[in-house]
């Protein structure tokens, strides 16, 4: 472990809020106290943001002051700037918590006198948090890069560290570079961060001396602020009920208030919708999706038929949700197929929900006489839904593993049914949600059949939403428990 004035006197290391919360999670806690970190990327990637989110959440939070020195923008421009993201600095200002210092010099003898006016305004100000934009206009200003690493190593590691103020120098990058300056000014610096103006923005900690780092790569947003972002989900401790959310005009809810809001108020009813995950997007991080608009139907007292993707049984999809319900209105609208001994469905010792389908076995001719009798049996179940809940629209879940598994002899015949299950969705203004894994071999085809396609991917720790058909922007995708059950929040990747 490092040691350095910015080092508590047990050896452990002192740490400063970065300004957001997972980040912090990834670097131990935050940058290390008194340190100087580099900042890097090229136009547009949020730098600005990013370091004046940093003074902001220390003047806010931790009651220590700070400074941005500007060698490009004006302090009524920041202003404005910050002030449309909620980052008020003028009322900062007025409080004595902050202070903006324009530095617009070309000469290096002007340079001298700034640094000087810098290290005095911290001193004098008791700052402990330093922005400084950019270190490739104050380079340019020295003289060139073997002057500005000087003050950068003398002046702005050395002195700054001693007086305990964690320091952020944002460096430049040409359009398309991946290069910081000369690449000197990487060694000179404790920290390392490059933003990267990607789809989605990736933030590469390059590195951050005194900190295992749980990861370099991490994705974040500048949309309304400057955000690093993970997917976490955790069930709530203590359960609730699921409060559905109405129609809207003829839409039906997904059961996440964020998805309705994307895609023009919820899926319209005789929605045929294919969800896409990608090979590493885990069953729980699907089921976020999933289990929003099944429970959004359940507690409406709306009928749910599932087809369960391969290796997910009805007992299991039950445990899976009822704790967001009640028993009595699982079993009275929720209707699961399930493979079972011809013995089970005889005897009568089968749950409610579950609807038995037969393995599929012997000749072709045996094989598909099953099948059929599977899919009235489904369809049958679908009808009783119907009739009960008043002709109220149905939620078709389907796996489509398990059906392109049972048609396997048969993928004309399967296509067919697809083709028919649209066309009664459709007509019936129900509602059909089917999981297509990448691997589908039947999935092409299906694709070019529905109007609704959403895929799910992940990247850096992140699951990502986005509409294909039809198309919209780039979510990420977390989870809420503030009502008592998981609900996805999307917050959009610009």
């Amino acid at each position: 472990m490092q040691e350095g004035k910015y080092a508590a006197k047990d050896n452990v290391i002192q740490r400063v809020s970065t300004g957001n919360g997972k980040l912090d999670s990834f670097l131990s806690g935050g940058f290390p106290r008194g340190s100087l970190i580099l900042v890097s990327g090229n136009p547009g990637t949020g730098k600005t943001i990013f370091t004046a989110s940093f003074l902001y959440d220390g003047a806010m939070r931790e009651n220590e002051n700070g400074i941005y020195v500007s060698f490009c923008e004006s302090k009524r421009s920041f202003f404005e700037n910050m002030n449309s993201l909620g980052l008020d600095f003028e009322r900062l200002e007025k409080q004595g918590r902050f202070r903006f210092m324009e530095m617009f010099t070309t000469t290096k003898e002007g340079m001298g006198t700034i640094t000087g006016d810098i290290l005095g305004t911290i001193k004098e100000f008791g700052a402990k948090r330093l922005v400084i934009d950019s270190y490739s206009v104050m380079a340019q200003a020295l003289g060139g890069a073997y002057e500005g690493r000087q003050v950068l190593h003398t002046v702005l590691g050395k002195i700054v560290r001693n007086l305990g103020c964690t320091t952020l120098v944002i460096g430049e990058q040409p359009s398309g570079d991946t290069r910081i300056g000369d690449g000197a000014e990487e060694f000179v610096a404790d920290g390392v961060v490059n933003l990267k103006l990607t789809i989605p923005r990736e933030m590469e900690i390059r590195k951050m001396r005194g900190t295992m780092l749980k990861t370099r790569d991490l994705t974040y947003t500048i949309d309304r602020g400057f955000r690093v972002l993970t997917t976490d989900i955790v069930m709530p401790e203590s359960p609730k009920m699921w409060k559905p959310i109405p129609d809207s005009g003829d839409r039906v809810s997904t059961g996440a208030s964020d998805l309705d809001a994307i895609i023009g108020g919820g899926f319209p009813k005789g929605a045929y919708v294919v969800l896409e995950p990608s090979t590493d997007v885990m069953v729980n991080e699907m089921r976020l999706f999933t289990r929003g608009v099944t429970m959004n139907f359940i507690n409406q007292r709306r009928g749910v038929i599932i087809w369960p993707t391969a290796g997910v049984n009805a007992r299991e999809l039950k445990k899976f949700l009822v704790r967001f319900t009640t028993d009595e209105l699982f079993d009275s609208y929720t209707r699961i197929a399930e493979q079972q001994e011809r013995t089970d469905a005889r005897q009568g010792s089968l749950p409610p929900y579950v609807i038995p389908m037969t393995r599929a076995r012997g000749t072709d001719k045996e094989t598909e006489a099953i099948i059929t009798a599977n899919s009235d049996a489904f369809y049958d179940a679908y009808k009783e839904l119907k009739a009960k809940t008043g002709n109220q629209p149905v939620l078709r879940s389907m796996g489509y593993d398990s059906l392109e598994s049972s048609y396997a002899r048969f993928p004309d015949k399967l296509l067919n049914e697809l083709g028919q299950s649209i066309m009664r969705t459709r007509a019936a203004g129900n509602v059909t949600l089917g999981i297509a894994k990448p691997s589908l071999a039947m999935l092409s085809k299906l694709l070019s059949m529905v109007d609704w396609h959403i895929r799910l991917t992940k990247k850096n720790g992140l699951l990502m939403l986005q509409g294909i058909k039809p198309s919209t922007s780039l979510y990420g995708v977390d989870c809420d428990n503030s009502l008592g059950y998981p609900v996805m929040k999307l917050t959009l990747l610009t």
